[in-house]
C-alpha cells in the first residue's frame, strides 16, 4: 500500500482526524492519543498488511509499523498538522474510564514513555560517539590520545547527549502536555544554567521572590523537568484563556515564566530530585539484594514490555541511576541478554521450519533485528503467532540474564537499543568487560537456541 494511502486509511480507522489529540512515533511505532478510544476500529487496523500489531496501553494507541514508521508519520502529519498554538485540543472523554490505582499507574508510565521515546535518536547518536572514543582512544586501540581534536570532539558531543537531558525532556514533555515546546526547553535550560550549577557546587544560599530555594545540580535529570512542565502546561492554559488579545504575544509566555520560576526552583526541582533519588536507591537496592536474579527477571519480562510499548519507561529509570554510579550493571545488560537470547530463539525457529517461505520470513526478522536494530518483527511475526517462541524467549531471557548478571557485565554508555546497536553501550570500561561482553553474547544466543530447539513449533498455527 502506498504510504499516503496507508496514512489516510489509518486516520480513517482511528476515528478521523477530529478524534486525534496528538501523534508521536518512536523507532517502530506510530503512537496516537485519541479523544475517544472507542471510535478506533482496532480490529480493522490490525488487518492492514502494513501493520504488524496494535497495542493500547498508557492512554496510547500504538501501531507497530517498523522502520518505515517515520515516513508514515510524515504522511499522517500532512493530513493532521499538529500546530499546538492554533489548534483547539479536545479533552479525552473519560466518563467511562474507571480511575483506580491501575489507571493512574498507566498514566504515569504512559507519560514517562511519551517523554522518553522521542529521545531515542539522541541516545543512539550519543552511544555511537561514545563508542568511537572508547574504540579509538587509549582504552582500547590507542589510535587517538586524549588531547587529539577528534577524541575531544566525540567526547563532549557524547556527553552533551546526557548532560542536557532537562532541555530535551523540556521539549518532549511540553509536546506531551500540550504546552509551547520552546517554553518547555527554556524551563529545562534554567535548571542547568552554569550559575545555578555553580551555586549548587559552592553551597550558596539562594531565594526566588524571597522564597528559599534548595539549589541543586539538575543536569542529566528528568523527574524535575517533567513535574515542572506538567504544572506549567496548566499555568499556560490559564494565561491563554484570561490574557487580553492585545497582550497575548508576551503576556502568555512571560506570565507562565514568572509563575513557574518559584514553583520550578523551590518546589518541583527539589521534589523531583528527591523522588528520583529514592527511585534510584530502590532500583540499586533491588540489584544489590537480588543481583543476577534481578537481571534475569528483567531479561524474562522485557519482551512483554516491548509488546505493550512500555519498554521505554526503563530508559527513564536508567537515566536516574546512571549519573549516580556512572555505569549500569542491571537494565542494559538485561536488555542485551533478552535481545540476544531472542535472536537464538529465532535462529532455532528458522531451522525448525519446514516451509521455505516461513524460513525466509524468519531469516528476514533476524536480519532486521541484527542490522536494523528492530525487534518487533520477531515479536509480532514469530513469537506471538507461534506462541512457543514467546515462551522460549521468556525462559531463555531469564537464564541469559542470570548468567550475564553472574558474569558482572556493565554498560558504560546509557544507550539501550537492539541488535548490533546495543554493543556500543558496553564500550569505555576496563578491557575485562569486553571479554565478559563476548561471553555473555555467545551464551545468550546459545541458550535461546537450545531452549527453542527442545520446544515444539507448530507450523499449522499460521498458514
Amino acid at each position: 500500500m502506498e504510504k499516503n494511502v496507508l496514512a489516510s486509511t489509518i486516520i480513517e480507522k482511528v476515528g478521523g482526524k477530529e478524534n486525534v489529540k496528538s501523534v508521536t512515533h518512536c523507532m517502530t511505532r506510530l503512537r496516537f492519543i485519541l479523544n475517544d478510544i472507542n471510535m478506533a476500529n482496532q480490529d480493522e487496523i490490525k488487518a492492514l498488511d502494513d501493520i504488524m500489531g496494535v497495542v493500547y496501553k498508557g492512554g496510547q494507541l500504538q501501531l507497530i509499523i517498523g522502520p518505515q514508521v517515520t515516513d508514515i508519520y510524515d504522511e499522517v502529519m500532512k493530513i493532521i498538522p499538529m500546530i499546538e498554538d492554533e489548534k483547539v485540543v479536545n479533552e479525552i472523554k473519560e466518563e467511562n474510564i474507571k480511575k483506580d490505582f491501575k489507571y493512574y499507574l498507566n498514566e504515569i508510565m504512559g507519560t514517562l514513555a511519551g517523554c522518553m521515546t522521542p529521545m531515542i535518536p539522541v541516545l543512539l547518536c550519543m552511544g555511537i560517539c561514545k563508542a568511537i572514543v572508547a574504540v579509538l582512544g587509549p582504552q582500547l586501540m590507542g589510535v587517538l590520545s586524549e588531547t587529539d581534536s577528534l577524541y575531544v570532539l566525540f567526547t563532549f558531543v557524547g556527553d552533551a547527549g546526557l548532560y542536557f537531558i532537562p532541555i530535551y525532556v523540556g521539549y518532549t514533555a511540553a509536546k506531551k502536555f500540550g504546552m509551547n515546546e520552546l517554553m518547555g526547553m527554556f524551563l529545562g535550560a534554567i535548571l542547568i544554567h552554569p550559575t545555578l550549577i555553580q551555586m549548587a557546587t559552592d553551597g550558596t544560599k539562594f531565594n526566588v521572590y524571597g522564597i528559599p530555594a534548595s539549589v541543586q545540580n539538575y543536569s542529566s535529570s528528568i523527574i524535575p523537568i517533567i513535574l515542572t512542565i506538567w504544572v506549567a502546561s496548566y499555568v499556560e492554559k490559564f494565561f491563554k484563556k484570561y490574557t487580553p488579545d492585545v497582550l497575548k504575544v508576551f503576556g502568555i509566555p512571560l506570565g507562565t515564566l514568572l509563575i513557574m520560576l518559584p514553583l520550578e526552583l523551590c518546589l518541583f526541582g527539589p521534589l523531583g530530585a528527591f523522588i528520583g533519588e529514592y527511585i534510584c536507591q530502590g532500583i540499586i537496592g533491588l540489584y544489590d539484594i537480588a543481583g543476577p536474579l534481578a537481571v534475569g527477571i528483567v531479561g524474562a519480562t522485557f519482551g512483554l514490555l516491548v509488546l505493550t510499548g512500555m519498554h521505554t519507561v526503563l530508559m527513564a529509570f536508567l537515566f536516574m541511576t546512571f549519573p549516580m554510579i556512572g555505569y549500569d550493571g542491571f537494565i542494559i545488560p538485561a536488555i542485551m541478554a533478552c535481545s540476544y537470547a531472542g535472536a537464538g530463539v529465532t535462529l532455532a525457529c528458522m531451522l525448525k521450519f519446514k516451509d521455505k517461505k516461513k524460513k525466509q520470513l524468519t531469516l528476514g526478522y533476524f536480519v532486521t533485528w541484527l542490522f536494523g536494530g528492530v525487534g518487533e518483527p520477531m515479536l509480532y511475526g514469530l513469537n506471538i503467532p507461534y506462541r512457543t517462541p514467546l515462551y522460549a524467549g521468556m525462559i531463555s531471557g531469564f537464564l541469559a540474564g542470570v548468567v550475564t548478571g553472574l558474569l558482572g557485565l556493565k554498560a558504560y554508555v546509557p544507550s539501550p537499543s537492539n541488535g548490533l546497536y546495543i554493543l556500543p553501550a558496553f564500550l569505555g570500561g576496563p578491557q575485562s568487560n569486553y571479554i565478559v561482553l563476548v561471553i555473555s553474547l555467545v551464551i545468550s544466543v546459545v541458550i535461546g537456541f537450545v531452549v527453542m530447539w527442545f520446544m515444539k513449533l507448530d507450523e499449522s498455527l499460521v498458514k
